[in-house]
């Protein structure tokens, strides 16, 4: 049975350090024997290169497929609607809704047509207010935070 110590803090004084200094022999112990030894075989060199070019490879190919999809988008698209609900309408109706980077007349556009309501009180330039969210919600709770997030005043009815 082996029987395991903790590590201690050596501290050298100069008698010690001058002991080592006067029988050190270059080349008197070889590390590859060393690790022999202890029973551990050293890593070869190419695996590791291996393994560093898995992770590279991984790492490229999400990245290009983040760049191509990104690329693939249309302009002024970059909002996707997931509905997930009953089939009535209104305000009221909990909804689960996305947007990705899309202009602000998009959006109010999607909310509009996907909880059947009327939003009003835009900004002047709307266009130049994006939004990227996932909510899921009733439409007033989402206009309140899209408000809150953008600070504009805008405000449900319903249709």
């Amino acid at each position: 049975m082996i029987e395991r110590h903790k590590p201690t803090l050596l501290i050298m004084d100069e008698k010690d350090i001058k002991f080592i200094a006067k029988r050190y022999r270059s080349g008197r112990f070889s590390t590859k024997e060393g690790w022999k030894k202890l029973g551990i075989r050293p890593v070869s060199v190419w695996v590791k290169y291996r393994v560093a070019a898995a992770i590279t490879a991984a790492v490229v190919l999400t990245a290009s497929a983040t760049i191509i999809s990104k690329a693939n988008m249309a302009p002024g698209e970059g909002t996707k609607t997931e509905v997930v609900s009953p089939a009535t309408h209104g305000e009221n109706i909990v909804r689960v809704i996305d947007f990705e980077n899309a202009p602000l007349p998009v959006v109010v556009d999607k909310i509009s047509r996907t909880y059947d309501v009327e939003i009003t009180g835009l900004p002047e330039s709307p266009d130049d207010y994006k939004l990227s969210l996932h909510y899921e919600g009733t439409a007033s709770d989402l206009v309140e935070t899209i408000n809150e997030i953008l600070g504009t005043e805008m405000t449900v009815t319903q249709r």
